[in-house]
């Protein structure tokens, strides 16, 4: 499939929001949200490929299928090595002044270890830098295909589920990853949300919901 993007200096273009026709007040929304992925390099090299960045898109698109939601990738960037193994907080906060406009953004990085744990490594994570306010994921180049569906979850409002194999759970059997009618509704709220405030930033709540 061929894709095309923005470059970095056309972020004025990168909202795409397309809204139809709503038969009910309680109909779901019909929107897609701008994607910008930032691709770590380390000597040159980038942390993943375009491909396997489409794969996690791909299977973010599936699962939120239900919700009305759709995501598209708008912008693909490349960033320095420095950013390339995130260890600390600061090194997560480092990523903020980075972050475009009107976009959800993505980094993907090479490792992200954890800061509650050090020593133990994250597959992907959603990030509040704490100086800035600024929201967004963090990918390791480990990740499985729908870790970005799951970190977008936790970016539309919902928390952790103990729920073998929910989207929002670490427990899989094997069986179809799936949302429940509560985190569906939830995402739609927060895809409401934007819609009326034309703000990206507002969908992203500044803390987990149980």
């Amino acid at each position: 499939m061929k894709r095309a993007f923005a470059t970095a200096g056309s972020v004025a273009l990168l909202l795409v929001v397309l809204v139809t026709p709503r038969a009910a007040e309680a109909a779901p929304p019909d929107v897609t949200f701008p994607i910008s992925i930032a691709v770590a390099t380390e000597d040159g090299i980038p942390a993943r490929d375009d491909a396997w960045i489409a794969t996690q898109i791909d299977e973010a698109n599936e699962l939120y299928a239900p919700t009305g939601v759709r995501f598209r990738w708008t912008l693909r960037r490349e960033i320095p090595s420095l950013h390339a193994r995130l260890h600390t907080r600061a090194d997560r906060d480092a990523l903020a002044p980075l972050v475009e406009k009107n976009v959800i953004d993505v980094f993907v990085v090479a490792a992200l270890e954890d800061v509650d744990e050090p020593g133990r490594y994250r597959k992907g994570v959603a990030w509040t830098s704490k100086p800035t306010n600024k929201r967004f994921l963090i990918l390791s180049g480990e990740a499985f295909p729908r870790v970005l569906a799951h970190e977008l979850g936790h970016f539309f409002g919902n928390g952790h589920t103990i729920v073998p194999d929910n989207l929002m759970s670490y427990v899989r059997t094997g069986g179809r990853v799936f949302l429940d009618d509560a985190q569906v509704e939830r995402i739609q709220s927060f895809a409401e949300r934007f819609l009326a405030t034309g703000r990206l930033p507002d969908v992203g709540p500044s803390r987990l919901l149980p």
